[in-house]
């Protein structure tokens, strides 16, 4: 009997281990993909996590002067790069008396998987690195961050609990584009101006054919004042014209 009962608990501890061995060896085979600093996908299929509508696209970031738990100050924003002080074009920045300093750039992001949650890595040229847990928790639909501090000199902790962590529950939002691709004021003012010119000659013949039954030339608006600018304009260039020369000899005849 006794023989039967320590079968049985063998039996249960070599279940046990591998089922565990067996989660372990999933969590090591399944990854998540980066695709840039905004998203990376499960290689398992389960989708995408996107955090790029987490981030500002105005230069500030999203997480302003957040403490850690040692009082140091960091500011974080997710996706797009931002710009504070001699911070530049990071995504990360640590507050250093009254500058700024960076503790990770966009460019160059690796994301892993830690078994529980995807991770985002940032890093500088300074060998400063941030790690920061995408934590998935669909209620947070407003994001927040914890700031566990540099538990090791120069590698930063953050902990980051967004609904956007969780895959395909949030959409890819595109980098707002800063080329000089609109229109300017006079483009604008010139297709206004055309537009009821086009507006204002067609309406009105029209108008002059159904109501007035003018055909030909007569059908344009105003056809009588209109036909009357040409050499109005005319006129004027020879009036300016004669006074400009008027002027002239009366400067070289008072030499």
């Amino acid at each position: 009997m006794k023989t039967l009962k320590a079968l049985f608990r063998l039996g249960e501890v070599v279940i046990v281990n591998v089922l565990l061995a067996m989660c372990v060896l999933t969590a090591h085979a399944l990854s998540c993909d980066g695709d840039g600093p905004c998203r990376c996908t499960y290689s398992d299929g389960s989708g995408t996590v996107d955090i790029s509508s987490v981030g500002l696209q105005n230069g500030q970031p999203r997480f302003k002067d957040e403490y850690s738990y040692d009082r140091s100050i960091y500011s974080y924003n997710p996706c797009f790069a931002v710009s504070i002080g001699s911070c530049q074009d990071s995504a990360i920045c640590k507050k250093v008396g009254s500058d700024y300093v960076t503790m990770g750039s966009q460019a160059g992001v690796k994301w892993s998987y830690t078994g529980y949650y995807p991770m985002a890595t940032y890093t500088t040229s300074e060998n400063r690195r941030t790690e920061v847990l995408m934590m998935c928790d669909k209620s947070y639909t407003e994001p927040r961050i914890d700031v566990v501090g540099e538990l090791n000199p120069g590698i930063l902790s953050i902990n980051m609990f967004t609904n956007c962590a969780c895959p395909n529950v949030c959409k890819r939002v595109d980098p707002i584009s800063t080329e000089n691709g609109g229109l300017s004021t006079g483009s604008i003012l010139l297709i206004i101006f055309f537009v009821t010119l086009i507006v204002y000659v067609v309406s009105g013949a029209a108008f002059n054919y159904h109501r007035n039954q003018k055909v030909g030339k007569e059908m344009l608006p105003n056809y009588n004042f209109w036909s009357l600018v040409p050499g109005l304009i005319l006129e004027g260039f020879r009036w300016f014209s004669a006074l400009i020369c008027q002027r002239r000899n009366s400067q070289y005849e008072a030499k």
